[in-house]
């Protein structure tokens, strides 16, 4: 029996580098001011195709979409953002003390799996809502380069761009038609419909053909209004002042219909094709999309299977105490029990029959602090032998002694 194609186990030598990831992550955000927030990973199919956007990618091609036993179109959440926004409205959270939300969960997308891409992947991101000053967006990029930071992670450079909003776009869409529909032979499949759809997600595209044509394509700085224009140049000058180095892309989109104005990439040269770790942008229409008050929003995802490749492997002491039991079951177990009440720190017990080399070797291979080594001239004697493995001494100790000198040692 094989796993479903683009799933992957997540195994427990991999488990602490996840680990990190989170905690890291909620102590971040949460000095911030963000709270969590926990949305269901199936929603309606009509929250995603009014909020992602029909002509997206992620709704025409990746969505794992069914009906349900009543009949009603129900999806796997391909991105976090729209289940949130509708969140907000159900739950009217626009009268909470704070707007501000994280989340961190495994969304869903029937793409082609490869390297940095799964069909069941995850993702941390933030939302904040009703907050329409472009030094908010500051602080969303701050956030970012804060959470990445304590993560360890270099090397990457962020990219923003200016792409307007429903009142200035119209004009952009139909010059970006006219100078596409010109190279439309060139173009691929997808790109071919995009054209007629949305001409914005060409930008987009991933096919070197098309990149090459989009290059010469028009940009938006051209035709953005001047509110979009202002609320820009303002996030800049924050940027710069709080000395986050950007670089302006005028070709970046996002992949999702619902930006506005304010859109960012954090990109690493290291991850191949798949060199997005977190991006994000502003959203100041979505709330309103999907049935709620006109409220602004702004956030960001970051990919945790991409973090977690380009975080930095420490050495991690997986077990506190191996119990090297030497037969002795019910001694060892009660040891065990001791040192998890007292001392919280993980204790692992031996139950296979295996000599004392084999177990020393197994201590090694776990990564063990210490080792305490319990057989039966031990269990008479209510004592146990204490081997510390960074400096390779042992020592015999009487049982409470054992205790109470443990419990001093992790105070």
């Amino acid at each position: 029996m094989e796993i479903l194609r683009g799933f992957k186990d997540i195994l427990p030598d991999e488990i602490p580098k996840w680990r990190r990831l989170e905690e890291t992550a909620r102590r971040t955000l949460e000095s911030f001011g963000f709270k969590e927030i926990r949305t269901p990973i199936l929603e309606k199919t009509s929250i995603f195709a009014r909020g992602v956007g029909e002509a997206t990618d992620i709704v025409e091609k990746e969505m794992y979409t069914f009906l349900d036993k009543s009949n009603e179109s129900v999806t796997l959440r391909p991105e976090g953002t729209a289940g949130v926004v509708r969140a907000y409205i159900d739950n009217h959270l626009e009268n909470y003390p704070f707007r501000k939300f994280y989340y961190i969960g495994p969304m869903f997308r029937y793409e082609r799996p490869q390297k940095g891409r799964l069909r069941q992947f995850h993702q941390i991101g933030i939302e904040i809502f009703g907050i329409d000053n472009p030094a908010v967006d500051a602080e969303v990029v701050l956030v970012n380069k804060t959470l990445l930071d304590n993560l360890g992670i270099t090397d990457l450079r962020i990219e923003i761009n200016n792409i307007g909003c429903p009142n200035c776009r119209p004009k952009y869409l139909e010059k970006l038609r006219e100078y596409f529909e010109q190279h439309k032979e060139s173009l691929c499949d997808d790109c071919k419909r995009r054209l007629t759809r949305n001409p914005l997600r060409i930008l987009d595209c991933k096919n070197k053909t098309c990149q090459t044509i989009a290059k010469n394509a028009p940009k938006i700085t051209q035709f953005v209004c001047e509110s979009c224009k202002t609320h820009y140049e303002q996030v800049k000058d924050y940027l710069t002042k709080l000395n986050i180095e950007f670089e302006e892309n005028p070709h970046l989109v996002r992949g999702l219909d619902y930006y506005t104005k304010f859109v960012f990439e954090t990109i690493t040269d290291k991850l191949g094709a798949q060199g997005t770790v977190l991006a994000g942008g502003r959203y100041d229409n979505l709330v309103e999309q999907l049935g709620g008050k006109p409220t602004s929003g702004i956030g960001f995802a970051a990919g945790c299977e991409r973090l977690v490749e380009l975080m930095e492997t420490e050495e991690t002491l997986n077990i506190d105490y191996y119990i090297a039991n030497l037969s002795e079951d019910l001694y060892a177990i009660n040891i065990a029990k001791e040192l998890i009440e007292k001392t919280k720190r993980s204790v692992y017990v031996e139950y296979e029959k295996r000599s004392l080399k084999a177990m020393m070797k197994k201590a090694n291979k776990i990564s063990a602090r210490f080792v305490v080594i319990v057989g039966e001239n031990e269990r008479k004697n209510n004592k146990v032998i204490l081997r510390d493995m960074e400096t390779s001494s042992q020592e015999e100790l009487n049982l409470d002694n054992f205790i109470t000198n443990e419990v001093k040692r992790w105070q």
